[in-house]
């Protein structure tokens, strides 16, 4: 009986070995009060390789604020790795409040490399910044089994566009949405002719068909490219005419992210004044970055 539990512990635990990683089993660095921004559970870094990229990464958030994790795996099974860096990201916040984090993912056994933006950095680095990042600066590295010298390559390379002149001046503004504050109701005669009111104005707002005239008209946005604090937004129109069937396109412009009118205390502020090694800010990303084999 001893034997068949002795056996049946050593299956288990070589199942829990090469058992590939999910989002959730990631371990948590900082849970052991270790440096947040690098992730090497199955040691495919060395401890001086894993010391560059912890030490850039503290250096680039004292300077910008932005969060920059790492994170080395071995296996993720048969799980796809963009969809993995996207639900981890989420998963642990990188990032601060604004968005502003990144993460690196590298999966050894299916030669994966992942780069992952969040939403308040992705003007800074757009996808075909990200892609050539990957393709220039990692895969070279990457192909030859120098997992610790790629991702320093790929991570530099971001630190490099965030921390200009120019990118830390986007970043301080740390552009925040208004809160939005309710009107009380003061009875339900209001609720009623706020509800007529908002019939008649869906109606008289839908656009004209140009071809029968009609309002019955359908519209469908479609997002090109997100505003920055130094670009503005493009997105597009879809209309369908629900008479004739009749469909046109109208492209519009998003107007830049304004700064939120509330002190920021100057650049490096108190916020960032010591490193604790605690989680992330409570970032996100929407999908943005770039990613494939090596």
């Amino acid at each position: 009986m001893k034997r068949c539990l002795l056996i049946g512990t050593l299956v288990l635990g070589w199942i829990a070995c090469y058992a590939g990683y999910t989002p959730q089993s990631v371990p948590r660095r900082w849970m052991e009060g270790k440096s947040r921004f690098v992730t090497n559970p199955d040691g495919l870094l060395s401890v001086e390789e894993e010391r560059a990229l912890v030490s850039l990464s503290e250096q680039v958030w004292r300077e910008t604020g932005v969060e920059m994790a790492t994170v080395a795996l071995q296996s993720i099974d048969n799980a796809d790795a963009f969809d993995f860096s996207v639900k981890l990201f989420n998963l642990w916040g990188i990032g601060n409040e604004q968005n502003q984090g990144t993460l690196i993912l590298l999966v050894q056994d299916s030669r994966d490399i992942q780069i992952r933006t969040g939403g308040g950095v992705e003007g800074l680095l757009p996808d075909a910044v990200c892609e050539q990042i990957r393709q220039e600066d990692m895969i070279p590295l990457l192909r030859e089994n120098a997992y610790g010298e790629g991702l320093l390559a790929g991570n530099r390379a971001i630190a490099k566009h965030v921390t200009t002149d120019a990118a830390k001046a986007e970043l301080l503004l740390g552009y925040k949405p208004k809160e939005v504050t309710t009107m009380p109701w003061s009875g339900l005669s209001i609720a009623c002719l706020l509800f007529i009111a908002f019939l008649i104005f869906s109606f008289y707002s839908k656009t004209r068909c140009p071809q029968c005239g009609k309002r019955l008209t359908k519209r469908k946005d479609t997002l090109i490219s997100r505003p920055t604090y130094t670009a503005s937004g493009r997105g597009v129109h879809n209309y369908t005419c629900e008479c004739c069937g009749y469909t046109w396109a109208v492209p519009y412009t998003i107007a830049r992210l304004i700064q939120a009118s509330s002190s920021t205390g100057g650049w490096g502020g108190s916020s960032r004044g010591g490193f604790s090694g605690g989680g992330f800010g409570g970032g996100m990303t929407f999908g943005g970055g770039a990613g494939g084999k090596f």
